[in-house]
């Protein structure tokens, strides 16, 4: 796969295109052996941006493989041309903050700062927007390392109980 040194994901919500803070995104990296590679989460900021630098892509996979030996091959540059970004899912973030509670040493060692990814992943706002994907051609992102993600609003349903 080819990627740029920054890709740089600009949140908004669907309606207003306003940023969308806190909210965290996860990549995936198609690996063409064993496992795929999931980098982040990564929280938006106040201005509804996150970063995934080439570097943070690189020092996941070694991380993987070290954690996991059996289960990952290959390099950045070994995995396929397309990629998916998305919404990281409010049941994957629970079960991450329960693995990460009941072992933080081994996992905890999958993040450059861990206590504070998971101190935020407590309170971050994906619950409030429906699931969302983006597919990433590699060739695409290299030529326009920035590109903007719509989410949408759960509808809340409301009931009358007259």
């Amino acid at each position: 796969m080819l990627f740029p040194e920054v890709l740089t994901v600009r949140v908004v919500e669907a309606e207003s295109q306003l940023p969308v803070p806190e909210v965290a995104l996860i990549l995936v990296l198609k690996a063409l052996r064993k496992n795929d590679y999931y980098v982040g989460p990564i929280i938006t900021g106040r201005e509804g941006r996150a970063e995934f630098t080439r570097a943070l892509c690189e020092r996941t996979i070694l991380r993987a493989q070290e954690m996991f030996v059996m289960d990952y091959a290959g390099d950045l540059s070994s995995c396929g041309p397309i990629a998916d970004l998305s919404l990281h899912r409010p049941d994957h973030i629970a079960r991450m903050i329960q693995q990460y509670d009941a072992a933080p040493q081994f996992w905890g060692r999958a993040f450059e700062d861990a206590r504070t990814l998971f101190r935020r992943l407590r309170s971050v706002e994906n619950a409030r927007f429906e699931s969302a994907h983006v597919k990433l051609q590699d060739s695409e992102i290299v030529k326009r390392p920035e590109l903007s993600m719509a989410l949408k609003r759960v509808v809340q349903s409301r009931t009358n109980h007259e």
